[in-house]
């Protein structure tokens, strides 16, 4: 700035000099009466003074274009410039256009800013209130869990209750089932006992029969005694069933026969059959009896039937009723089983104690006998019997022994339900087999 100023000083200074000295110079040629190129003075004079401005306008613009870069350049360049300045003003005005759109631009951004800042805003309120709404939904749902919770140990109570309900309705139905059927039982048995108390009422008058009957001291068939025992073998034919009944009845009315008659041997009337019997007593059996005892001899299985008598009879009744016993024929002892056995200390016991021991020994086998299967007599409970003179030589041979032996009671042969048990005794000492009965 302060070398604009001094070149304009300089100018101006330097102007006035050149100005005065071509003053001066015009005045002297003009005095001079100076004449060039053959011109008049005057003329001369003005030649000079114009020739001394274009000087001061020459050193001038000289010293400004020396001076001034940019002048010079104004100068010399001033198209390029005015090119160059349409040029930029065109930037300008496009820069100008881009910096208008870019505000306008600014403005819709920073509406839209606004807008946006606006929406945060909503969003941040409703943020809030979601939050909050959450932690109340967060609250409730505690709430409702705790009163979930509750409700299950409720729902469990009342299943529970609901369980022991049904137990108690089931137990109830099942009394209620109970106590029908046991007031159709107890219907039933009044049925059966006035059936009973009928057939009491008879049993009473043939009992008092009977006991006027022993009285007198002729009852020749007790009650349950067995008339016949027959062993029906795998029988599937009901016709040869009902033959097989209808034998064992015939059997059973011939042994009848000989009891009732009893004169003679009756052992010799028991073992020799006579056909045709006229004495022989008939036999009386219920038809659903009968029928009920072909239909289960008919079902391929071994049987033992024993005809019983139903009550006491005396000598020469024509009619003896009975009722039959059928029980599955099956092996009870192999041949040479142990049935019972007992020590004997030979030393310390007489004939009468061998005696005793032997009897504990037989009873033994009985009662194992019955329970394992074997049919004993009705009358007498015994399954079978041994011979007294096999027995006594037994004992005699015993007393020749001794210390301790083991009497053991053995089987014959397979003994099987119907029986009889069929044993001999046999003496045992040190493991050794030392005696046996006949």
């Amino acid at each position: 700035m302060v070398a604009g100023y001094t070149l304009i000083l300089v100018i101006l200074v330097l102007g006035g000099l050149i100005a005065a000295l071509g003053d001066r110079i015009g005045t002297r040629v003009g005095k001079a009466r100076l004449s060039l190129f053959k011109l008049r003075p005057r003329t001369t004079a003005v030649l000079v003074t114009i020739a001394t401005g274009g000087v001061i306008s020459a050193t001038t613009l000289g010293i400004l274009l020396a001076a001034d870069q940019q002048l010079r350049d104004g100068l010399f360049r001033l198209d390029q410039i005015q090119a160059d300045l349409k040029r930029v003003r065109k930037q300008k005005d496009e820069a100008q256009a881009e910096l208008e759109a870019a505000r306008q631009q600014l403005a819709r951004t920073q509406a839209e800013l606004q807008a946006a800042d606006r929406n945060v805003k909503a969003i941040e309120a409703k943020l809030v209130e979601v939050n909050r709404n959450y932690q109340q939904a967060l609250a409730k749902l505690a709430s409702a869990e705790r009163e979930s919770r509750a409700l299950e140990a409720q729902i469990a109570e009342l299943k529970k209750d609901r369980t022991q309900l049904q137990a108690q309705l089931q137990q109830a139905q099942t009394q209620v089932a109970q106590a029908r059927t046991q007031a159709e039982r107890l219907r039933r048995q009044g049925q059966q006992l006035q059936a009973q108390i009928a057939q009491l009422e008879q049993v009473r008058g043939r009992l008092e029969q009977e006991i006027g009957q022993l009285r007198q001291g002729n009852v020749v068939i007790r009650r349950e005694q067995v008339l016949a025992t027959a062993t029906v073998r795998a029988i599937n034919d009901r016709d040869l069933a009902r033959q097989a009944v209808q034998q064992t009845l015939q059997e059973a009315s011939r042994v009848a026969g000989c009891l009732s008659r009893r004169q003679g041997q009756l052992e010799t009337c028991l073992h020799s059959p006579q056909a045709g019997d006229p004495y022989a007593p008939r036999i009386r059996i219920s038809s659903t009896e009968f029928n009920n005892l072909v239909n289960t001899l008919s079902t391929g299985r071994d049987y033992v039937v024993r005809v019983l008598a139903a009550a006491n009879y005396s000598s020469g009744e024509p009619e003896v009723e009975v009722f039959t016993d059928v029980t599955p024929n099956r092996l009870i002892f192999p041949a040479g089983a142990v049935v019972a056995q007992i020590p004997i200390d030979l030393d310390n016991s007489d004939e009468v104690a061998i005696f005793n021991q032997l009897d504990r020994l037989f009873l033994a086998s009985n009662v194992r006998a019955r329970q394992s299967g074997i049919l004993a007599d009705p009358l007498t409970n015994k399954v079978g019997s041994f011979s007294q003179v096999a027995l006594v030589q037994f004992v005699e041979q015993l007393q020749n022994l001794r210390g301790v032996v083991y009497v053991q009671s053995v089987t014959r042969r397979p003994i099987y339900t119907a029986g009889p048990l069929d044993i001999q005794l046999v003496a045992v000492q040190n493991g050794q087999i030392v005696l046996r009965s006949s």
